[in-house]
């Protein structure tokens, strides 16, 4: 059982790591990023069953073999009372600190998030941007009103001539991928050349990278605008919104994407 527990607590160890340097989802889906073997979803599945199975061993452990000696020690406790209060006022400040620190997202945890966020955009290249995130779900057809002046009949006929398997217009790029052991960004590249200009170039901007992860307030400063000035021009589009409110959780609670709430306040 202590063994089972060392070794759950090494896997949560290297995955977390693993995770927290990782390209974000649009990058990992789009080039099918790896690592020692196992995608993205993979190190996040492998991560949360051992999260799981660390906790129920904890309490396994706990109850069964240490049962006597808890129950002993809650007794005497209670009995006598607590007797290293500063002790435990100095673990619940800790405590009240860490989080209070991360929900504010005030130095020095800000620098632990802002490292992991530089890092996983660091993954990012040019040759791997996709004309939206997670452009993999979408059909043939779909990428071709939108994304690719090409209609879908079009990029069918090319997928088909360069060999591959393709069914229909209506089968998604990431299913298309799976079929060839190709990349989505592969897949890209052969119906968009280098040189073209489309119609969603500006997603790749700068502007648009990571915006997800900022509030409204940070956003308004860094364009030299007043906050409220966002926040009248979403709710003018019936979008409801605070100055605190990060861009993507604005999204979420309005039922739309991120890109599309950056399209509005671009």
């Amino acid at each position: 059982m202590s063994f089972s527990l060392v070794w759950s607590f090494i896997i949560i160890l290297l995955s977390g790591i693993v995770l927290y340097i990782a390209p974000p989802g649009r990058v990992s889906n789009w080039t099918n990023w790896m690592l020692f073997g196992f995608s993205k979803a993979g190190w996040q599945a492998i991560h949360t069953i051992f999260s799981l199975t660390f906790v129920f061993l904890s309490v396994f452990h706990l109850i069964v073999f240490n049962w006597k000696v808890l129950w002993f020690y809650f007794v005497s406790r209670t009995s006598k009372g607590i007797n290293k209060q500063k002790e435990l006022l100095v673990s619940l400040a800790l405590i009240v600190v860490v989080f209070s620190g991360t929900y504010f997202n005030i130095q020095p945890f800000k620098a632990v998030m802002d490292f992991g966020e530089w890092t996983t955009e660091s993954w990012e290249t040019k040759e791997d941007l996709a004309p939206i995130p997670h452009a993999e779900l979408l059909t043939i057809k779909e990428l071709s009103q939108k994304y690719v002046k090409k209609s879908a009949d079009s990029i069918l006929l090319i997928f088909r001539q360069k060999g591959l398997r393709a069914d229909s217009t209506g089968q998604t790029i990431a299913k298309i991928s799976e079929l060839n052991n190709l990349t989505p960004a592969k897949l890209y590249s052969m119906i968009t050349p280098v040189n073209i200009t489309s119609n969603m170039e500006t997603v790749h901007k700068p502007q648009f990278q990571g915006l997800g992860r900022k509030t409204l307030r940070e956003i308004a400063t860094e364009r030299g605008i007043d906050v409220n000035v966002l926040i009248e021009v979403l709710r003018k589009s019936n979008i409801k919104a605070n100055p605190d409110d990060k861009l993507k959780a604005v999204a979420e609670s309005n039922g739309k994407t991120p890109l599309e709430i950056a399209e509005i306040i671009k």
